[in-house]
């Protein structure tokens, strides 16, 4: 069966439905102007022959500030020491660390506060002693940081950067997590739709922290959440 194809605007709209798709088996193609330019494909063969921890590492590592590379002045700008410094004695080998999407976007940014926090993170996710945990809406913030300005190889680097089922869980925001995203959200009514989904996505996946750059997420009293930028 050959691949569907989408154009790239189209893509972006519909990111979290060719995630989904793509976890079944399909395999989608994005093109520009009429031209094959990247492709969406199952775990399975994005994994097959896959990288070893020390490379994955680096590939991992090696994201740091290539946001910042292409597009300077869209560096999140940082405060003055993290309020929280992330200590790896506080989690056993095996232990699910949620990474939200603004956090991720300020240490593809090179904030400096998010890369302290985030680089021993990613060095153990890299290295097996944890599994990062990361949503499709996420992933997305993830991907669009690299669409906006326009570079498709980016956000295909990114993509495969948190392909690895071994290393990472990609959640799909499906009906029963929207459910549970919802009576979040009457537990704590001023929880913005986005960070109610990640907490969801956080407990249903029985991760022991999430970690954020969003002051408002931080506050909340329904899950450990470790902030990597002052609040």
């Amino acid at each position: 069966m050959s691949a569907e194809r989408f154009g790239v605007q189209e893509a972006r709209q519909r990111f979290p439905e060719l995630l989904v798709r793509a976890s079944k088996g399909e395999r989608l193609v994005i093109q520009r102007h009429r031209q094959d330019l990247a492709a969406i494909v199952p775990l399975q063969d994005a994994t097959a022959g896959g990288p070893s921890s020390q490379e994955a590492m680096e590939n991992l590592l090696s994201l740091k500030g290539s946001a910042k590379e292409r597009s300077p002045q869209q560096r999140t700008p940082g405060a003055a020491g993290a309020k929280a410094r992330f200590q790896a004695r506080q989690l056993g080998p095996g232990s699910r660390i949620g990474l939200d999407g603004s956090a991720l976007v300020a240490f593809l940014n090179d904030d400096p506060q998010t890369s302290r926090v985030l680089q021993p993170v990613l060095q153990g996710i890299a290295q097996g002693s944890w599994q990062g945990v990361i949503s499709s809406i996420s992933l997305m913030q993830v991907m669009e940081t690299a669409l906006c300005q326009g570079d498709e190889a980016l956000a295909l680097r990114y993509s495969t950067a948190f392909a690895n089922p071994r290393q990472w869980l990609q959640v799909p925001l499906d009906g029963g997590l929207a459910l549970a995203a919802s009576r979040l959200k009457q537990q704590e009514p001023q929880l913005e739709l986005h960070h109610a989904i990640e907490l969801a996505t956080a407990i249903q996946n029985e991760v022991a922290v999430l970690v954020t750059a969003d002051g408002d997420l931080a506050q909340t009293a329904l899950h450990p959440v470790l902030p990597c930028r002052s609040i």
